[in-house]
């Protein structure tokens, strides 16, 4: 059975299951713009997410612009609370993910993490785009997470990169325009850049980091010191927005 075949089936039979209540998630790289075809072939309205942090390239809208025009659809823009972003640029700075491991993992956690958790918390499941070979910390993730609360559905998980690259080719899918400027993983501008000869996938991402996770906290948690420091940061950027 083809790798395809199995990730057709694992997505029909989330679709089956959760019907209505199930959504892609998605940052229109290639692994999701894979899974957001095979849903669209089956169940046409299911609902496309996406979280627009407000610092995100202006190639990525272009790419979600392709993607609306070629499914005839709307993506949704989860964005994050203006306020809990204001309170915490005031108190730690525009680009206050230089500065610590800790202060970037908060970033992440206003803009993307916590606007996410919202939107999710109407589904029973989502769609992502994760591949067991992207990194280390992908290493053992299920195809179907139910022990994720809502469940969260991997269709790609055994894939390598080639596979997706097979499907694209083979489908004609849009790409995103940054991949063709050296690019192999994208999120917020000022955090990604092109990788160079002989980096795995995610180095471009949050690169002056050297040791710590290259997650930014949706699909896993840091731990230990990191973790309660970004709790104490967090409690203070909310109780600034609640004054």
């Amino acid at each position: 059975m083809s790798q395809t075949t199995t990730a057709v089936q694992v997505v029909e039979s989330a679709l089956r299951e959760f019907g209505p209540s199930v959504a892609i998630l998605t940052s229109f790289q290639r692994e999701g713009v894979v899974i957001l075809d095979m849903v669209m072939k089956a169940a046409p309205n299911t609902p496309v997410l996406t979280i627009d942090t407000g610092r995100l390239p202006q190639a990525t809208f272009r790419m979600i612009d392709a993607i609306e025009q070629r499914y005839s659809i709307r993506v949704e823009h989860i964005r994050p609370d203006p306020a809990e972003v204001a309170s915490m640029v005031a108190t730690q700075g525009i680009d206050l993910f230089r500065d610590s491991y800790a202060q970037r993992v908060l970033c992440c956690q206003v803009r993307k993490v916590r606007p996410l958790a919202k939107r999710l918390s109407t589904v029973a499941a989502f769609f992502a785009g994760l591949r067991r070979s992207q990194s280390e910390s992908r290493a053992d993730i299920e195809v179907i997470d139910r022990s994720s609360s809502p469940v969260k559905i991997c269709p790609l998980a055994d894939w390598s990169h080639n596979d997706v690259l097979s499907y694209i080719a083979a489908n004609q899918l849009p790409e995103h325009p940054l991949y063709a400027a050296g690019y192999t993983s994208i999120g917020c501008d000022p955090c990604t850049r092109a990788v160079t000869a002989g980096e795995d996938e995610r180095a471009g991402r949050w690169w002056w980091e050297t040791d710590e996770a290259k997650e930014c906290g949706l699909h896993f948690t840091p731990e230990g010191k990191v973790e309660r420091t970004v709790d104490v940061l967090l409690r203070e950027i909310l109780e600034r927005t609640a004054v």
